[in-house]
């Protein structure tokens, strides 16, 4: 399959939500519509600096069937800033043919231009589908991930 990766626009935003809900089923957790409506909004908005990007099937009259959102944030352990992959998520018809692995290179190629000085992110321990690519394409860390609910 081939793909492109583009910056995401307005008029994604009915295949964007589809594939987000899709997303949130997944992690299994519920996102207000509000919530949903306001992501959108900042990854399509330039002066915010949430970026988000689709996967287009270049096959599929310019279907879209994967998305990724990240940040850039100053960090207390470098000068450069680092890049914080938020969601990623495929079509699972699709998977295991390149989209996930273009959308991350995406978010490196745009990590370099900023310079950041790495890219991380974050998944369930159950997701072993995904981390079968990402032990491909990024070095596992040793933390361990908390967070407290306010």
């Amino acid at each position: 399959m081939s793909v492109t990766i583009r910056r995401v626009k307005k008029e994604d935003e009915e295949a964007w939500t589809n594939l987000w809900e899709q997303y949130n089923v997944f992690y299994k957790r519920t996102i207000p519509i509000e919530v949903t409506k306001k992501t959108f909004e900042r990854l399509c908005d330039e002066n915010v600096r949430m970026y988000g990007a689709v996967a287009v099937d270049n096959s599929s009259q310019q279907q879209i069937v994967g998305f990724v959102t990240w940040y850039p944030h100053a960090n207390t352990s470098s000068i450069e800033e680092v890049v914080y992959l938020n969601d990623l998520f495929v079509d699972p018809t699709i998977r295991n043919k390149g989209a996930g692995r273009a959308l991350i290179e995406h978010v490196a190629d745009h990590a370099k231009t900023i310079p950041a000085h790495h890219v991380y992110w974050l998944t369930q321990h159950f997701n072993h589908r995904a981390q079968l690519l990402y032990t491909k394409v990024a070095n596992k860390s040793d933390y361990v991930h908390y967070m407290k609910s306010l």
